[in-house]
């Protein structure tokens, strides 16, 4: 039992919170951003915050948010309530037109806050972030979100999850927007799935 229980506090995989998305807080090296402390302190998305994330701030910072924000077991609502707010700035409650008119960073920050809120089935959050960053172009920020909801889709497979971000950390033609600490926190967990 003794070797077990050990076994359980090195391994990556062992237990349910251990996980790509659930186990990479890069939000901890942007505390110096208001809605950052925000959304890490209130845990759940507020018309600030989702102003915020309709806003011309940087997407590393946008992401910085929506990590900050977490994920729940029970799952949660952060991308129910960004509709909402999304409703309100195109006017419309009609779901296929709110998804026509996001512009790609809105479509980026709708599949991060999808992927959050159920991290055990993150297909359609895949999907999005994936159109997200076809037109987003070279942004490292978009490019490892996109890859960590990837790894999370293939969770207990076989194949390694190291394979999904070691591309985007070799790339030296995308853009470098997310800070160093934060691109470490990913990178030193991430690390660990590469046996």
């Amino acid at each position: 039992m003794k070797k077990f229980l050990l076994l359980c506090m090195l391994a990556p995989t062992c237990g349910w919170a251990d996980s790509p998305l659930t186990s990479t807080d890069f939000w901890t090296s942007y505390k110096d951003v208001p809605e950052v402390v925000m959304a890490h302190d209130i845990e759940r998305l507020n018309t600030r915050l989702g102003i915020y994330l309709t806003s011309k701030a940087p997407i590393d910072k946008k992401a910085a948010v929506i990590n900050a924000l977490s994920w729940n077991i029970n799952n949660k609502e952060n991308a129910k309530l960004f509709l909402e707010i999304l409703a309100q700035k195109y006017k419309t409650t009609d779901p296929a037109e709110i998804q026509k008119r996001l512009n790609p960073e809105e479509r980026f920050c709708l599949a991060y806050l999808t992927a959050l809120d159920d991290y055990n089935h993150v297909d359609g959050a895949l999907a999005l972030a994936q159109q997200a960053r076809r037109k987003l172009g070279p942004s490292f920020t978009v490019a490892i979100v996109t890859e960590l909801i990837e790894a999370q889709k293939n969770f207990g497979g076989r194949t390694s999850l190291w394979s999904y971000v070691a591309p985007v950390f070799a790339d030296k033609q995308l853009k470098q927007d997310l800070r160093p600490a934060g691109r470490k926190v990913i990178f030193d967990y991430m690390a660990l799935y590469k046996k």
